[in-house]
């Protein structure tokens, strides 16, 4: 239990994300996936006024040599792209024909409960979107 606590919806997503079929296979990247759709939680939770969150976010701001204030879920999107990562779910091979088994496996994972906004079944299809 203490190694799941705080992952929330990123990895909610990318739990169920991996076992999506592409090509064939079962097995897309855990932590590819994580980076692809962190921009969106991101942008979900930012809205989370917490304390707990505001000092997550200040303290990543600074580590990435970012200004107060700066767009952190563009940041990291432009990171991932400068690594050569995929920058969203359609490059990996998933389509939208998924969304409803991921957002039922979201729903379900152990990780959905430690985030520190509550994410609906709509929260987590925009999160999806954004994440294409």
């Amino acid at each position: 239990m203490a190694f799941q606590k705080g992952l929330g919806c990123v990895h909610s997503l990318s739990h169920p994300l991996g076992g999506v079929p592409v090509n064939g296979r079962t097995s897309l990247h855990h932590g590819t996936l994580n980076a692809v759709v962190l921009p969106a939680v991101l942008r979900f939770n930012e809205s989370a006024e917490t304390v707990v969150a505001n000092r997550r976010y200040a303290r990543m701001r600074r580590v990435m040599n970012l200004q107060e204030g700066a767009d952190l879920a563009q940041a990291l999107h432009d990171m991932t792209a400068r690594l050569g990562l995929p920058t969203g779910l359609r490059q990996m091979g998933v389509d939208e024909s998924v969304f409803d088994k991921v957002i039922k496996g979201a729903l379900a994972d152990h990780c959905h409960k430690t985030n520190p906004r509550e994410a609906t079944a709509d929260d987590y299809r925009r999160m999806l979107t954004e994440s294409m």
